[in-house]
Formats: C-alpha cells, sequence, structure tokens
C-alpha cells in the first residue's frame, strides 16, 4: 500500500503540472543547437547518418530532435539535443515542449517527442519534490495524446486505475499508478529504482499507458543531476512482448557535451521487436 501511496501522489501533482502547462516563453536572440554525430567510434560515424527536426526556441536556447541511422538506414538511435541554456533557464513555472522528429527518415513505432520541465517537483515529499525534467518519446499521435482525459486517480471509493496492459508489456516490478494525466496517460514507475528502495532521486525510466497499450517511454531526471553530468548511459529494463512492431532501445544515455554546450538525451541501441 505504501508503494501504491507513492504512485497515487506521483499522477495527482507533478505530472499533472507538466500536462496542463504548454509554455514556450519568448527569447531574444536564441543559441543554437549545433548537429552533431552520436560519440561513437570514428569508423562507426563514417557510415552513420543524423538526421534532425527542427529548432524550437526554448528559454534562452533552442532543443531539437534528432535520429541516428546505420549505413543500412536503420535506426540505431534517437534524443534531442537542447542548449545548456535552455535548461538552466527555464524559469519558476512548469512548461512542456514539442519536438518533431526528422521528415527524412522513420523510426517506428515512435511519433514525436515531449520535453517538460517540473520546476517544484511532485509528490511524493522527498522522492519526486525536486526540480526536474521529463521527456516523453510518444509512440501516438498527437491528436490521440490530446484526446486523452483526466481520470481522478481517488474518489471515495479508493483509487481508480486505467485499463491495465496486459501482463507481459510491462518490465517485472513495474507498478501503474492511479488515474489518468490529461495529455499523457497512466505512468507505471519502476519499483526496483533507487527512490523506491531507500535512496534518493536523480533519475528513473518510466512506462506510459493509455487504455492498455504501451503510448510512451519516459527518462526522467533532476536538474541538479544534469548540472554534475558528464555522460552515463543507463541499461532499459524490458517488457517480454511489445504491442507495435518497431525500433525499441535497449539502453538511454543522458551526458553533456562542452562544446558546443549542449544536453544530449537519446535511446539507444535500437532493436527491431515484432508485435506480439
Amino acid at each position: 500500500m505504501k508503494q501504491l501511496h507513492f504512485v497515487t501522489s506521483l499522477i495527482t501533482r507533478g505530472l499533472l503540472l507538466a500536462s496542463v502547462a504548454f509554455i514556450v516563453p519568448a527569447c531574444s536572440q536564441p543559441e543554437e543547437v549545433t548537429p552533431r554525430l552520436s560519440t561513437r567510434t570514428e569508423s562507426l560515424a563514417k557510415s552513420d547518418k543524423t538526421y534532425y527536426g527542427p529548432a524550437v526556441p526554448m528559454g534562452r536556447g533552442v532543443a531539437r530532435a534528432w535520429v541516428t541511422v546505420n549505413a543500412d538506414r536503420k535506426p540505431i538511435a534517437l534524443g534531442i539535443d537542447v542548449s545548456a541554456k535552455s535548461v538552466m533557464t527555464q524559469g519558476d513555472h512548469p512548461t512542456e515542449y514539442t519536438l518533431q522528429l526528422p521528415h527524412q527518415v522513420a523510426v517506428p513505432p515512435f511519433d514525436h517527442i515531449d520535453f517538460g520541465w517540473n520546476p517544484e517537483g511532485h509528490e511524493p515529499d522527498g522522492i519526486y519534490t525536486l526540480p526536474h525534467f521529463d521527456l516523453h518519446f510518444y509512440m501516438i499521435t498527437q491528436a490521440l495524446q490530446a484526446s486523452i482525459p483526466f481520470l481522478a486517480p481517488v474518489t471515495d471509493k479508493g483509487p481508480v486505475f486505467d485499463v491495465f496492459p496486459a501482463p507481459g508489456y510491462l518490465p517485472e516490478d513495474y507498478q501503474m499508478g492511479p488515474g489518468l494525466v490529461p495529455n499523457m496517460g497512466a505512468h507505471s514507475v519502476d519499483l526496483r529504482a533507487p527512490e523506491f528502495t531507500g535512496g534518493k532521486f536523480s533519475r528513473t525510466f518510466i512506462y506510459g499507458s493509455y487504455q492498455g497499450h504501451i503510448t510512451f517511454l519516459e527518462p526522467m531526471f533532476t536538474l541538479a543531476y544534469l548540472q554534475t553530468l558528464g555522460s552515463e548511459t543507463i541499461e532499459i529494463r524490458q517488457p517480454a512482448f511489445v504491442e507495435r512492431a518497431g525500433y525499441y532501445p535497449t539502453h538511454y544515455t543522458i551526458s553533456y557535451d562542452d562544446s558546443p554546450k549542449q544536453y544530449r538525451i537519446s535511446l539507444d541501441n535500437l532493436v527491431y521487436r515484432s508485435a506480439q
């Protein structure tokens, strides 16, 4: 029950704030994100090619989505580059930005990316009450995403849940929280993560769903984590099955490049999986 309370609190406060806000602050002379290939060996980089989506103004800088393909034009990674000035100048209000994937290459099942800022974090106290960012890699269209309604997580009869994904479509020890965050869906958290096992939240990985279907993958990470970051690659715990055929990541990477002073957050080592 304690873990269920944690998940209930996660959805009822902070993620609601992130989902309602869609703010693109005005900025003057935004810093540009410089396109670059992923940091691989020189021989691999010669055969890989990275395509970029349109730049989006963000704080005092910009961000853009990208997809990297190999010599066979198979996607091997996707993510965003965001200038350091953007990250450090988000302000005191929640913001949400939508980044379009490049049109030159498809990377099913992914459709678009949302990048959100939670300046006060959210409940439960002492776990997610830290300034942090949410990065949603959506597998549904923006139109379907916008149709996701609010579902109160708790009534006088107790917790209320959306349809649970079928067994095997979430990794082991992932717990779906009650309710629905409008314009997002249900959130399933990793009960093996440090914040649920006596440690402190710095970064974590969430699976999102709606009406029983997995709809997004979400790295979530604190501002303090970014400020002290060099580079870290983290393994993603996998479900037994996927509902949509496509390219799924086995790892995600969060890194900082001092030249040109930008952060890169990516889903890496994409592997094709058939629908089951």
